[in-house]
């Protein structure tokens, strides 16, 4: 999911991605705030795989370097996605609601998000970065047909699989982060046992994600997934936080115009997000300082201001940590 389908397996024999190597799926839509992209432009390079293992079950696998901020746009069928991120960041949009995804330096998270029916899809990356990521997609028909179907009729896994857009996060268990590594650096097979090796910690990483949701279901009666009252909640948050990021902003204003509790905004911004809410406030003015600087709208001093900073040093540090890349040298490309 945290790609656009159909983007692995179009790069060229030297592992890049290009504008061209996009545009060729059916349904796919590129923008990019850099209005020079040429066809032949690089946007990615590294090592990809996108991959049926079985009808219904897909695995997607990127460990590349993004070379230039783009966003991809697409159609998403109905599908449950268990997602793995070990570096780098990537903002969703499916439909009218947004996901945040970046590694976590602590321990490692997964996330699994269910889509219900068909919905449009754009994924945005702000620029260079190394992206680690790994997405085993099931669809309800492989989910029931495959020996799931017990976990799906549960309360727990049907909430997962029928409420559209719900979303549950949870740190992995040592099975887990053993099962993703051995799907990024497998032992060495012959290349007709490479799916099917593959496919079966494909299948393990699902019934565990499954397994996490219940076990937050049992647990807690709310478990982390979103009901629909925290899904608008969050996303009134959001949108309030998108509009007024110029001005200054506490949980407790924020928290008003949502509808919720400060401490309970905080806790729905923890579960999505994977983060404080101050911290998805200053990420969000970031990016923006990053856009100004990459149209050309900003020197740095304006950008660090956009940013809420009032110390240049601060900023460029924050700025380093959050985009891997310091504010002049974004300058510096126009």
């Amino acid at each position: 999911m945290a790609v656009a389908p159909g983007e692995a397996g179009r790069q060229g024999n030297d592992g890049r991605v290009r504008v061209r190597d996009f545009l060729r799926h059916d349904g796919i839509a590129l923008d990019s705030p850099d209005d020079r992209l040429s066809l032949d432009d690089t946007l990615m390079k590294g090592a990809f795989l996108h991959r049926e293992l079985r009808r219904g079950l897909v695995v997607h696998i990127s460990d590349a370097i993004e070379e230039r901020a783009f966003t991809a746009t697409s159609l998403l069928p109905e599908e449950l996605s268990c997602i793995f991120f070990l570096e780098g960041s990537v903002d969703l949009s499916i439909g009218d609601r947004r996901f945040a995804f970046q590694a976590d330096r602590g321990a490692a998270r997964g996330v699994a998000i269910m889509n219900a029916c068909p919905e449009h899809f754009a994924r945005a990356s702000r620029g260079r970065q190394h992206l680690r990521h790994l997405v085993v997609s099931a669809t309800p028909e492989w989910l029931h047909r495959d020996a799931l179907e017990a976990v799906a009729d549960t309360k727990g896994g049907a909430r997962l699989l029928r409420d559209h857009l719900a979303e549950h996060r949870w740190t992995l268990t040592p099975r887990m982060v053993e099962l993703v590594r051995q799907i990024f650096t497998p032992s060495p097979l012959i290349p007709e046992l490479r799916d099917l090796y593959l496919e079966g910690r494909a299948v393990e990483l699902v019934a565990e994600t499954m397994a996490a949701v219940l076990q937050a279901d049992r647990s807690d009666a709310g478990g982390t997934l979103l009901t629909r009252q925290d899904a608008t909640c969050l996303q009134r948050a959001r949108d309030f936080i998108e509009a007024h990021t110029a001005e200054p902003l506490s949980v407790e204003t924020i928290a008003r115009a949502a509808g919720i509790s400060a401490s309970g905004l905080q806790r729905l911004f923890r579960v999505s997000e994977n983060r404080s809410v101050f911290h998805y406030v200053r990420d969000i003015r970031l990016e923006r300082a990053f856009a100004a600087l990459s149209h050309g709208d900003a020197s740095v001093q304006e950008a660090s201001v956009i940013a809420g900073y009032t110390s240049a040093a601060n900023f460029a540090t924050a700025f380093r940590r959050r985009f891997g890349i310091v504010p002049t040298a974004v300058r510096a490309k126009d």
